[in-house]
């Protein structure tokens, strides 16, 4: 249907459509909804009269139990005269009449016998009878309280006539029918109207434009209004036909821009038929070869080329792949990188070649081909190109010798008189050692300021009496415009023995050169088996730490710290390790290890946290010990040591006062602000501070300004001289006589006999430390010894 309507015009369609909906409208009027309104309107009527047949029943059962037969007479009459009911009638159970509403009426007139009316009563309802037409016979019992048992008594019955009322309903639908079919007819005209207006006219209009646009190619207005999906067809068509004329006009412009980017183009561009000749020639081509374009026109590109299979060789290589080749400009040869492009024009093949001139790239690639090689700075071999001369000598066999050579303290240089200073003085020593060092010495800059001499056929002896001479003459200083600059070098030494990789040779050298720089710096150290052992001891011990950390061996023990009756005061944590190849290993030989990887940081937070534990523990069981804990001078150097270790507390429950902080003085130096508000927020916390080591060196009494500490610990150097050394004795009293006065509590460390607690105590010490008392011990060994009974207070060992 759709498709035969698609062949009629808009205007035709409409109507149609719409004349099929009335006549589909009607036949659903006449077939469902008129039978459906009759039989709705049929039962309502007996619904309702239903309900009066009820009302009347109680009102004739009490007239006729009251014998009231005027009153019986008078309500039937009224009920009569609803609309609907033909006569009503009370008759006894033979039928015969007792009260109705038409004289004559008697069983003969009824057509129904007595015993038909009996049997309508059992029910005790209203029972219809249909008769002929739309008549009916309504049949009620009346009063049956007054019969005996089983019997019925008196009946109502109704003739009712429906016919008129169907007939009424009949019509109203037909009524309403008509009614909605001129509606629809008005309704249809309107959309007729509408459909003119807003839609078929306006397409005509999108129509006209359309084909206007395609006989002129001029973007055409399709004059429609409105906001609606023709007015946006509209818009969109103008759109299109205004975008397709850009189009075409942008096309137009490309192909004028394509050939004025043809003429100004930088890059040679000729553009050559099938037989090879010069069609197109823009001036930049021209100018590579030193003529005009018109000079060029015509003629064959190879005339141009030194070589007279040029063109061909370029035509036999992939198209777009560069060829070098060289042209001739004004008598001179002239790089050139020459690619070309088939393309097709009217059906004919031509060929585009780009011509660049490439001589400053080509000196470009020869300074990379020897930055790669050489240092920029001091213009000598770099890391890359000595590796690479070494590997080279190794592949041969041939003996050698590398001089591995670090300027000492260079960044101080950098610091104080800044990076230009240090790039000249770099420069000078480059010079210093290139005049120092045979010719045959290949002497290159290995990075910052390391350098490196690599010497052919030479023995180990003049490796070092070379290393000897350049100490040697590093002694005079270095003038750097106005500043004199004194350097000295240390010296790492390793020869080629006929085994190993450049690699494993570099390394034997910077491990002698930190051998040198572990002896003193300014002086010379020649690569030996001890030093690479000693470095592989250094690198498996280190992986075995790792391994540590990670499966939990380190364990913790515990030194007191006693009072003048010997009662421990505080327990410090020492860390141990608890190796299963070398057994217990002792923090001296480990903790350098763990500071110089970074890994004390992860450790220092683990003992924390297990003295968080154990002090927990110990005051469960009654024995509220405090617990000193060591914290390294890596740990500041952390993003947030003072946040790491309250989370810690918190997380383990611990109140604060059970521990305490053990600080060295060599974490305070260069000490910044961010260390100053760690400890500053750790003692507001309430975690008592203690300066380590006190009076070693540095600016012991400056730190005891600036910082919060609560107390201080005697360095066991001082105490091991007490009471014999005059000087221990003077600076111990000083100590203590400082720390009453700054109200410092102060604990000395390493006693290790009665002497020195006996001079402790008579200066009034109010702590004391060291084997003289007890040797650390694990916490399950000192549970044990209170599980024993054992007084509160260490007795002096023997030792």
């Amino acid at each position: 249907m759709l498709t035969h309507l698609s062949r009629l015009s808009l205007r035709t369609s409409l109507p149609l459509l719409l004349g099929l909906f009335a006549l589909l409208f009607t036949l659903l009027q006449t077939t469902l909804y008129l039978p459906r309104s009759i039989d709705k309107e049929l039962h309502a009527w007996r619904s309702h009269t239903n309900q009066l047949l009820v009302l009347l029943q109680s009102t004739l059962s009490d007239h006729l139990r009251h014998g009231r037969q005027a009153e019986l007479e008078a309500a039937l009459a009224d009920f009569a005269s609803l609309q609907g009911i033909r006569w009503a009638m009370v008759a006894d159970p033979q039928l015969r009449v007792l009260a109705t509403t038409r004289l004559g009426l008697g069983p003969r007139q009824l057509g129904i016998t007595a015993e038909q009316v009996q049997a309508q009563l059992t029910s005790g309802h209203p029972t219809w009878l249909e008769r002929a037409g739309q008549h009916y016979l309504a049949i009620l019992p009346l009063d049956q309280a007054r019969q005996p048992s089983g019997e019925s008594g008196e009946a109502l019955l109704v003739d009712l006539d429906l016919s008129p009322l169907l007939s009424r309903t009949r019509l109203d639908a037909w009524l309403y029918l008509g009614q909605i079919l001129a509606l629809l007819l008005l309704l249809g005209l309107l959309l007729n109207h509408l459909y003119h207006h807003l839609i078929v006219r306006r397409l005509a209009h999108i129509d006209r434009a359309t084909r206007r646009f395609a006989a002129d190619q001029q973007p055409q207005s399709a004059a429609v209004d409105g906001h609606d999906e023709i007015g946006q067809l509209a818009e969109t068509v103008s759109q299109m036909m205004g975008q397709l004329h850009e189009r075409r006009q942008a096309l137009q412009d490309s192909a004028q821009l394509m050939r004025e980017l043809f003429d100004s183009s930088p890059v040679g561009m000729l553009v050559l038929d099938g037989k090879r000749r010069a069609q197109q020639v823009n001036p930049a081509a021209a100018a590579l070869f030193g003529c005009a374009p018109e000079d060029l026109l015509g003629r064959r590109p190879r005339e141009r080329l030194l070589k007279g299979d040029a063109l061909k060789r370029l035509l036999r290589a992939p198209a777009n792949t560069p060829v070098e080749l060289s042209g001739l400009y004004q008598g001179r040869e002239l790089p050139l990188e020459v690619t070309w492009t088939p393309f097709t024009r009217d059906g004919a093949r031509h060929y585009l070649l780009l011509l660049r001139d490439i001589g400053e790239r080509l000196q470009a690639e020869q300074r990379l081909r020897f930055l790669a090689h050489f240092d920029p700075l001091t213009h000598l071999a770099n890391r890359h190109g000595l590796i690479q001369h070494l590997e080279r000598l190794l592949a041969a066999n041939a003996p050698l010798s590398l001089l591995f050579l670090d300027i000492d303290h260079f960044k101080r240089i950098n610091d104080t008189l800044g990076h230009e200073v240090g790039d000249r003085l770099l420069v000078e020593i480059a010079r210093r050692l290139t005049r120092l060092a045979p010719k045959q010495v290949l002497v290159a800059r290995f990075g910052g300021d390391e350098f490196l001499l690599l010497l052919e056929e030479r023995s180990a002896g003049q490796a070092r009496k070379l290393a000897e001479t350049l100490l040697q003459g590093f002694k005079a200083p270095l003038q750097i415009g106005q500043y004199e600059c004194f350097v000295t070098p240390s010296i790492g030494i390793a020869g080629f023995d006929g085994q190993g990789s450049a690699s494993e040779l570099l390394k034997q050298a910077d491990l002698a050169l930190h051998a040198a720089k572990d002896a003193g710096r300014n002086r010379l150290a020649v690569y030996s088996h001890p030093l690479g052992e000693a470095a592989e001891h250094r690198l498996q011990l280190e992986q075995e730490l790792r391994h540590a950390l990670d499966q939990r061996e380190f364990v913790l023990h515990y030194q007191a710290q006693v009072d003048e009756q010997g009662r421990p005061q505080v327990m410090e944590a020492l860390l141990r390790w608890q190796s299963p190849s070398r057994g217990l290993v002792l923090p001296g030989e480990f903790i350098p290890v763990l500071e110089e990887t970074g890994m004390i940081i992860e450790t220092t937070r683990w003992v924390f946290r297990e003295a968080c534990r154990q002090a927990r523990r110990w005051a469960e069981q009654g024995h509220p010990l405090r617990i000193a804990v060591n914290l390294s001078p890596l740990d500041f150097r952390q993003a947030d040591l003072a946040g790491s270790l309250l989370g810690i507390l918190a997380e383990e429950q611990l109140p604060p006062g059970l521990l305490e902080l053990e600080i060295t003085e060599s974490a305070l130096l260069d000490a910044g602000q961010e260390v100053q508000r760690a400890l500053a927020r750790l003692k507001a916390a309430g975690l008592p501070l203690l300066l380590d080591d006190f009076g070693t060196g540095y600016a012991s009494l400056t730190y005891l300004q600036q910082f919060p500490f609560d107390g201080i610990k005697i360095d066991r150097q001082f105490v091991a001289g007490l009471p014999e050394s005059e000087h221990s004795v003077a600076l111990v009293r000083g100590i203590l006589t400082m720390a009453r006065h700054l109200g410092l509590h102060v604990v000395a460390e390493g006693v290790s006999n009665e002497r020195q607690a006996a001079f402790l105590r008579r200066n009034s010490c109010p702590s004391l430390q060291g084997y003289y008392y007890c040797r650390p011990q694990t916490a399950a060994a000192i549970e044990r010894g209170w599980s024993q009974d054992a007084p509160r207070s260490l007795l002096p060992q023997d030792h």
